[in-house]
């Protein structure tokens, strides 16, 4: 097959965020299943459900917070003792002294989640 003969499908141009937004708007109003609407747009299915899942995705993420903590006056070796007790979702976690706060962020996040089931 020649270069001439040969069709070359033309690639769909790159959506900002908010050109996909706004097309995701615009079907879910329009009350048309994802197949209807992209046919009737000339856009691929396949794409809508794309970004649809994308921002999906970032509305369900959490920011994290930070919540101010007061800290009491610990007497010296006492630390070792007493630890540091968190309240998350109604359960105590008691953590160590020499915890590693990454590990604790991940087990708070992941309480927090399973509460929500």
């Amino acid at each position: 097959m020649s270069g001439a003969e040969r069709v070359v499908k033309k690639r769909a141009k790159r959506w900002t965020h908010e050109q996909a937004r706004k097309v995701l708007e615009r079907w879910r109003a329009s009350g048309k299943s994802a197949s209807a609407y992209a046919r009737e747009q000339g856009i691929g299915e396949t794409r809508l459900w794309y970004w649809a899942q994308q921002f999906e995705a970032s509305d369900t993420r959490v920011a994290p917070q930070f919540v101010a903590v007061s800290v009491p006056a610990i007497e010296a070796g006492a630390a070792s003792r007493r630890g540091l007790e968190i309240d998350v979702a109604g359960l105590t976690v008691r953590v160590g002294e020499h915890i590693d706060v990454v590990y604790v962020a991940r087990l708070i996040a992941a309480l927090q989640e399973s509460h929500r089931c």
